[in-house]
């Protein structure tokens, strides 16, 4: 009987954290989502990051670009726009995206390798709208499961999210940010196409002053999927609730 007892409260744990994690992810992307619409607060943070110092101090390195530090902060911010627009439509149009050189020539803004890489991102984002389909397809069949068999206790519910969670903020402080964000572009990227680039060699990177703007973006984006979550988690169940009443009526 205990061990019965035993697989049974392992089964809601298992079901338990499943449901959690699918929250996380669809709060997570949603917050993403609506973000990249803000094109990620990039004026903002052009302002804060003191992003036009960076480029003023880097891009003029950069000879096989040249004019980029002259331009003002809306034309930086019209770069980093097109960047979205073109790495949310599939890479759709990377290679054409330009910035008016010296004489007012436009010049194109992004490397070869550059534009490999981005369509890469590209890649990862359609896989991970991939993802969040089949994820919302299960997050109501998930929330049932979880109805039907039972919550574990708190105590088992705070042991499954310790059990995920601290490793990973062990690692983010003793690794430290920085070396995150790099193996997670070993792990997630071809190893063929290169994705460091330096500022003083790259416009991209200088308009964005990588990784310092990402780090930024992981905030915001971990906030917003920290306040949504709970919602996810809510509504789900009562939904879920809420249709076992009207059958069981």
């Amino acid at each position: 009987m205990r061990i019965e007892d035993s697989l049974h409260q392992c089964k809601k744990g298992l079901a338990w954290i499943a449901y959690a994690l699918i929250c996380v992810w669809l709060a997570l992307a949603l917050v993403w989502w609506l973000f990249a619409r803000l094109d990620y607060g990039y004026p903002a943070w052009y302002s804060v990051l003191a992003i036009d110092e960076h480029i003023a101090t880097y891009a003029p390195h950069n000879l096989a670009r040249p004019g980029f530090a002259a331009l003002d902060a809306d034309a930086h911010a019209e770069a980093f726009r097109a960047i979205r627009k073109a790495v949310h439509d599939h890479g759709n149009g990377l290679e054409q995206i330009t910035y008016p050189g010296p004489h007012g020539q436009p010049l194109p803004l992004l490397i070869e390798t550059e534009v490999a890489h981005l369509q890469d991102v590209a890649v990862l984002l359609s896989r991970a709208g991939i993802a969040t389909l089949v994820l919302a397809l299960l997050w109501l069949p998930t929330a049932w499961f979880v109805r039907r068999i039972g919550l574990p206790s708190w105590r088992g519910r705070g042991l499954s999210a310790a059990l995920l969670a601290v490793p990973l903020v062990m690692w983010l402080l003793m690794a430290g940010p920085k070396a995150v964000f790099y193996q997670l572009h070993i792990w997630l990227f071809p190893p063929e196409n290169p994705w460091f680039f330096y500022w003083e060699e790259s416009l991209m990177s200088t308009l964005m002053k990588a990784p310092y703007l990402f780090g930024g973006i992981a905030v915001v984006l971990a906030l917003g999927a920290a306040l949504l979550t709970p919602v996810f988690y809510i509504a789900g169940r009562r939904l879920i609730d809420h249709l076992a009443g009207r059958q069981g009526g």
